[in-house]
């Protein structure tokens, strides 16, 4: 595989100018499906045929492993999870209303933490934070910790994600879905109301499919780029 980069409405074959530079084999891969290719390989989804990788961070990502191979798609854009429509009103950064990522993204999540304290209101989210910004980490600390206020924003984070795995599930019928960010380092008090989500709306074929945190961290994308020398 030799991807093409796009910039300024140009095409650069920088995987072919690189292998001819050096002499070596080469590669191109956006971040995104690289750490799906290290999950699935090397982390939690080895073993498997297929798997949805998605990303809860600042913003939201994904890669599609199918059949044992990445999924690209028009240019590479396989899976723009973070640009799926939900029913919320929320203005993403694209310009579009209720997107994915302008719902669950960990600076979302942060947002509705900020929106729900003020400074010096003694809250736990305001205490972590130092009274400056709240970030979905606090939240997920602070719920951690049982915050009822942290909780009451993770069951809503949850309900999104669920909603959007659902959709997931449907469009792209993984073997797992794994999730990785920063995020989903509160995987645990996430994992109950995002599973009840899945379980009221996903189809019944896809409502066993398990969603499970990723294993290999900030690493994902490094591992999974180290090993596309092994892909046909």
């Amino acid at each position: 595989m030799s991807l093409t980069s796009y910039r300024a409405g140009v095409k650069s074959p920088l995987a072919r100018l690189l292998q001819d530079r050096l002499n070596l084999p080469a590669r191109l891969e956006n971040d995104a499906n690289a750490a799906a290719l290290g999950e699935w390989r090397f982390g939690a989804g080895r073993g498997t045929a297929s798997l949805v990788f998605v990303t809860v961070s600042t913003g939201i990502g994904g890669g599609v492993i199918s059949d044992n191979r990445i999924v690209h798609g028009r240019r590479g854009l396989t899976v723009k999870s973070a640009n799926a429509i939900t029913n919320e009103s929320e203005r993403c950064h694209c310009g579009a209303v209720g997107c994915f990522e302008a719902v669950t993204s960990g600076t979302a999540l942060g947002r509705h933490a900020m929106a729900l304290t003020k400074p010096g209101d003694g809250s736990a989210l305001r205490t972590l934070s130092h009274d400056r910004e709240v970030t979905g980490r606090h939240v997920v600390e602070t719920a951690r910790g049982g915050d009822e206020a942290a909780l009451g924003l993770i069951d809503r984070e949850a309900h999104w994600l669920g909603i959007g795995f659902t959709n997931l599930l449907h469009l792209y019928s993984p073997d797992t879905i794994v999730m990785g960010g920063g995020i989903s380092h509160g995987y645990d008090p996430l994992r109950k109301p995002l599973e009840a989500t899945i379980q009221e709306r996903a189809m019944p074929a896809y409502r066993d499919v398990p969603v499970v945190p990723a294993q290999l961290g900030r690493h994902a994308g490094l591992i999974g780029a180290a090993s596309l020398i092994f892909l046909d």
